[in-house]
């Protein structure tokens, strides 16, 4: 769903050759906030093509290259635009971070090892963090304000999980997680 509204959505914005939109769609870091499947593009456009969706505008005919198909959104696509629009803005989902099962075993885990694994994914969330303050200045005021919106939201979303290692990093080095090993250990019988 999220490849054919990027598509459909490129193509409103103006007619382009699937070529052009991976471009905008690495302009825009797009592969950054979209889960978008790699090799999926072409096949999403013929399949939009045959669901006419989309239809040739016109073929560009260069002999030193392959012919370059351009693209432009049908009247029926610019419909179903629309719907995907208004199911990607009303779709929910449960998040699970990559973390969450590590953390339900932590009292578990060799307490050095934890913290020093905290201790990296600190550094690199602050590298994330800096990354993303350099793309807001960067494209920030130039940027479409959905765009701003996605930046400003990342970049809050980073701050969040950077305390939120270093509230872990902390407890680790507290022994938190071992004194939980401990208590379990004192209850068996």
């Amino acid at each position: 769903m999220a490849m054919n509204l990027v598509i459909l959505g490129l193509l409103m914005e103006g007619d382009k050759h699937p070529y052009e939109m991976q471009q905008v769609m690495q302009e825009r870091h797009m592969e950054h906030y979209i889960k978008l499947a790699k090799g999926s593009l072409y096949y999403a456009v013929e399949k939009l093509l045959k669901q006419e969706q989309i239809a040739v505008r016109e073929v560009v005919k260069d002999q030193s290259r392959p012919d370059k198909t351009i693209y432009y959104i049908t009247e029926k696509g610019k419909g179903t635009f629309q719907e995907l629009l208004k199911k990607q803005f009303k779709a929910e989902t449960n998040y699970y971070h990559p973390m969450y099962t590590a953390l339900a075993f932590i009292h578990l885990g060799d307490s050095k090892m934890i913290s020093r694994i905290l201790k990296d994914r600190i550094e690199h969330t602050k590298f994330q963090l800096e990354m993303l303050e350099r793309v807001y200045q960067f494209y920030g005021d130039g940027a479409p304000h959905g765009s701003v919106s996605i930046m400003k939201n990342a970049h809050e979303l980073c701050k969040v999980e950077l305390a939120w290692l270093e509230k872990l990093h902390s407890d680790a080095l507290d022994g938190l997680f071992e004194n939980n090993r401990k208590i379990k250990n004192e209850q068996r019988p």
